[in-house]
């Protein structure tokens, strides 16, 4: 089907969300998503919740989930614990007459037109997947720092800009590439985050099609005060860094240019902490912050393993911990 065939048909959408000890935040997104505003267009919407806390799952404190909802709930147990195993439970439970798998997280809301704005991007020419706006909610007013280097948000974007990968936090696929190509996510990502940059560049490059950003696809990241802190950042930056150089080594490609990127990192990082940090806090940050990214490629090379999502450490985020 074309996309101008698809912008008059019926579509329905698999909305995938994977959820870990986050029940009042599960309710939260899902009370966003029955407010959307889709117009004229005929869809129809399905919830896919894979929860991956069987031990404490979500239900025992909201109930029968799908009492909350205003679309269609799959609301399904992953035990096998990990980011991508429950993602890709999500694909594995979603409808098969699913045109477009939306991901989201369970930290979010979404604004009302999220989904009409998704929607009207993947129509563009030769796109597989589109990415949409992020901006942060605060639990307390962060450092200046934070909010001067845009650490927490995605965006803004122009209109159906290309962009080279998407997230898992807002964003949006073609259901029919993916089921063609057979694609999950990584396994090798489960514990340690990355997978939905490993995927979503995995799907733009083996399609051969366009990731677009959708520009007024706005949600809302709920931030606990123990993110915005130095502590916190330095290890997402870390494993950036850590995924990117990953990506390469899994795909033998780029790994010289990758090293040297490691070390540009670091060495650009010490610059701006020790030569253009005097009098900005913001830029003494970001030179530590670039450091620990830098740090991050090159760990990954000597073959230093680094589980941001391991148990014990999503479960210490989610009690308000480093």
């Amino acid at each position: 089907m074309s996309a101008e065939e698809r912008s008059q048909a019926e579509l329905h959408v698999a909305i995938c969300i994977a959820t870990y000890l986050r029940p009042e935040g599960l309710r939260a997104l899902i009370e966003s998503l029955n407010n959307q505003q889709l117009g004229e267009r005929d869809v129809r919407v399905t919830l896919v919740i894979a929860d991956n806390a069987p031990d404490a799952m979500a239900r025992s404190v909201l109930g029968d989930i799908q009492n909350l909802s205003r679309w269609p709930v799959i609301y399904v147990l992953e035990h096998e614990r990990g980011i991508v195993s429950a993602r890709n439970r999500t694909l594995a439970e979603a409808p098969r007459d699913a045109d477009y798998f939306a991901f989201l997280d369970d930290d979010e809301t979404a604004s009302e037109n999220w989904l009409a704005e998704l929607l009207g991007t993947m129509v563009l020419p030769n796109t597989v997947a589109v990415q949409g706006a992020v901006e942060p909610r605060y639990d307390e007013a962060p450092p200046a720092w934070v909010e001067q280097l845009n650490l927490f948000r995605m965006g803004p974007y122009e209109q159906g800009a290309v962009l080279p990968s998407a997230a898992t936090n807002n964003s949006m696929a073609d259901a029919a590439i993916i089921r063609k190509q057979t694609m999950r996510f990584d396994a090798r990502f489960n514990t340690t985050g990355g997978e939905d940059e490993e995927f979503f560049s995995r799907l733009r490059i083996e399609s051969g099609g366009t990731i677009r950003a959708a520009a007024q696809a706005l949600v809302w990241d709920h931030i606990p005060a123990h993110r915005a802190t130095m502590h916190w950042l330095r290890r997402r930056w870390f494993r950036m860094g850590h995924t990117l150089a990953r990506i390469a080594q899994i795909r033998r490609k780029g790994i010289p240019i990758r090293v040297v990127k490691g070390f540009a990192a670091i060495g650009w990082g010490l610059v701006m902490c020790v030569f253009l940090g005097f009098g900005s806090k913001a830029r003494c940050c970001k030179g530590a912050l670039e450091i620990y990214r830098g740090a991050g490629m090159l760990a990954a090379f000597l073959q230093i393993r680094f589980d941001e999502y391991n148990t014990a450490a999503v479960r210490l985020d989610r009690a308000g911990g480093g």
